[in-house]
């Protein structure tokens, strides 16, 4: 059977007239829907002050025609919260569906929550120093004699409050396991408080010098008396201890009888006999072993 394409052409004409027109109508459809997690976009925060909390998102009901919201997505829209003039504290600022920025032809309806809460904090800053995040050990036979960082501080900023509850900056993760020579590495500083930040990135090089270990004994090292009431008396027995120092052999070596002391503390002890233990204080990376690790003090 023979095609003819032109038969019947005004009810194929019409059809598609009548096709196309349907479609416009269906397509054009007035709708309305909610759009979940739209964010909000905070602006004009006052000098001085630091944003601690806030509404992140808000819900809303949008109309317009069906094509186009079937297609919508949160990011296409933004709530913008003016800060201008906002106090200290916690504060709820109420917002209007003007405030939402929307693509061409779509209107805000509705918003939910229609208020936000965002808490101001006073601003501060301080100078912290950089602490090395130092992990592992060094070889058997093999200790830490001295680690460095350059800058050895920075500049933190944030809510005053909680500055003053860190008390220093750290570095990314230097390892030193197994490591029988010097390690050096530049790593990232960053602040432990997620609501604090560096006043600049900054890295830091850090140094981790490794020595081969060894000891030293100090057998008479004389015991002090520290922190004595006013016109008492000490009597130590016994007046000298052993100190075994371990450690890097090159900062051994440097180390002299008179800078091995010794002592004990005796604040608020009055008169009578005391069994006091002995303290040394470390010297650099030098760990102590004190024999006797306590002795008697008579006071009189």
């Amino acid at each position: 059977m023979a095609w003819h394409p032109l038969r019947n052409i005004g009810l194929k004409a019409l059809a598609l007239v009548l096709g196309t027109l349907i479609w416009f109508t269906v397509s054009g459809q007035q709708v309305e829907r909610p759009i979940m997690d739209v964010p909000v976009v905070y602006v004009n925060k006052p000098d001085g002050f630091e944003l601690t909390d806030q509404t992140p998102t808000v819900d809303i009901h949008v109309r317009g025609l069906d094509t186009q919201l079937r297609t919508a997505q949160p990011r296409d829209f933004e709530a913008r919260v003016d800060l201008t003039g906002a106090r200290q504290g916690t504060q709820e600022i109420p917002l209007r569906t003007d405030q939402i920025t929307a693509p061409f032809g779509l209107e805000v309806r509705d918003i939910e929550p229609a208020v936000v809460m965002v808490l101001l904090e006073v601003s501060g800053a301080a100078n912290l120093a950089v602490k090395p995040r130092v992990e592992g050990a060094p070889a058997a036979g093999f200790v830490v004699s001295e680690t460095t960082v350059e800058p050895a501080s920075v500049t933190v900023l944030g809510p005053a409050r909680r500055i003053s509850s860190v008390d220093a900056a750290t570095t990314d993760r230097v390892s030193i396991e197994g490591a029988t020579a010097t390690v050096a590495e530049t790593v990232n500083v960053g602040v432990p408080d997620a609501g604090l930040r560096l006043k600049q990135p900054t890295t830091a090089r850090v140094v981790i010098k490794i020595e081969p270990a060894g000891e030293r004994m100090f057998a008479a090292a004389r015991v002090s008396v520290r922190n004595l009431g006013s016109g008492l008396h000490p009597e130590v027995d016994p007046a000298v201890v052993s100190v075994l120092l371990r450690g890097a052999r090159s900062v051994l070596a440097r180390l002299v009888t008179t800078s091995v002391v010794p002592y004990v503390d005796v604040t608020n002890l009055g008169p009578g006999r005391h069994e006091v233990p002995v303290v040394f204080d470390p010297i650099g990376t030098l760990t102590a072993v004190v024999r006797p690790a306590t002795v008697t003090v008579n006071i009189r």
